[in-house]
């Protein structure tokens, strides 16, 4: 093979476009992505653009996946992340000459923490850090619990309000903080919140005077269902200890088997109670909430609790003695050491990890 050979095949290979005895070597098909936002809290809108992809006569297909399922045909555009996670964005090119190529950035949403402030009436959406993302004016007093829910494909923010006997749940807008709704609660000392993100689609609720969990539909704060101390006691859930006393914290977890977990903190004994949900199989029944192994026992040393949250397999509660949140082994009940402080306020209430 001649030395002109050689360079030549060096030059191909290296995609160069070069002239060459009078030949034009052309740049092979590229797909070259720009993105703005590769890291951020959730959730995460990421700004994409494919127009620096090259191709011999031009590029004839531009095809975007996300790592969430959806897909896009444009040059650009944007997206928006609604859960925390590493995702690819991968861009496919097609060159009109028919080659093809691929390229990908990875997108990092982290987890975003909600809680409220009674004092302040403020809700603040912090990091995992503890700096302060977004601050939103409660308009009802007495701000107590605070979740996350999904209504009509959109996510928004329940806020619960004990508001000096005008007990309220507000639906709010996360990015803004306006009320696009406000619902009457359902008893009168309103305090946390959950939503369930899988069917049959809920709020749960606890209140702290009538001592009950709420089923709720979040899409108009309907009341589906209630469940007290006599429920829990008739059905041998919970024996002769004290129950629904002075709670604590309330959570759902996913479950690919059933309608998910949910979880309840009694404060006079510190137990973290498990229910499994079991989703009516009629019109004629309701949901049914049964205890799942022994309930685990928190470590004394971070109550007075005033909210919790599960969060990738742990537990995490507001210390509201010591102002921070933090982390407990689900296993042991003892605190791992990870915490998150710093954040304003004086007497913090609800938690939400929206991932």
């Amino acid at each position: 093979m001649k030395t002109r050979d050689i360079a030549l095949l060096m030059l191909v290979s290296l995609g160069c476009l070069v002239l060459v005895s009078g030949c034009t070597l052309f740049r092979t098909t590229q797909a070259v992505i720009t993105v703005t936002a590769e890291a951020g809290i959730v959730p995460l809108t990421v700004s994409y653009d494919g127009n620096a992809s090259v191709g011999v006569d031009g590029i004839s297909t531009y095809h975007w996946t996300f790592g969430t399922g959806a897909e896009s045909y444009e040059v650009g555009g944007t997206y928006t992340y609604r859960h925390a996670g590493t995702f690819d964005l991968t861009l496919t090119v097609r060159g009109e000459n028919g080659k093809t190529d691929t390229a990908s950035v990875q997108i990092e949403v982290l987890p975003a923490v909600w809680v409220c402030d009674e004092n302040l009436q403020q809700v603040f959406k912090l990091d995992m850090e503890g700096d302060v993302v977004a601050t939103h004016d409660v308009p009802v007093a007495d701000p107590r619990g605070v979740t996350v829910a999904e209504v009509a494909g959109a996510d928004w923010l329940f806020v619960a309000c004990y508001g000096g006997g005008n007990q309220r749940i507000l639906q709010m807008d996360p990015a803004s903080g306006a009320v696009s709704a406000e619902y009457t609660a359902p008893a009168g000392a309103p305090l946390y919140l959950s939503y369930a993100a899988q069917e049959p689609m809920r709020l749960w609720h606890v209140d702290g005077l009538s001592r009950r969990i709420y089923e709720m539909n979040p899409a108009n704060g309907q009341v589906i269902g209630a469940f007290g101390t006599n429920y829990f006691r008739s059905s041998g859930q919970v024996g002769g200890e004290v129950f629904l006393q002075t709670p604590m914290g309330i959570d759902w977890t996913e479950e690919p088997a059933s309608s998910g977990f949910v979880w309840y903190l009694e404060g006079e004994t510190r137990w973290l109670y498990q229910f499994d949900v079991d989703a009516p199989i009629n019109i004629f029944e309701g949901v049914q909430l049964m205890a799942v192994g022994e309930p685990v026992e928190v470590d004394a040393s971070v109550f007075p609790v005033a909210g919790m949250d599960i969060y990738d397999g742990r537990l995490w509660v507001v210390d509201r003695d010591h102002h921070e949140i933090v982390q407990i082994d689900l296993d042991t009940g003892l605190p791992t050491g990870a915490r998150v402080s710093g954040f304003p306020g004086a007497a913090v209430s609800g938690l939400e990890i929206q991932h």
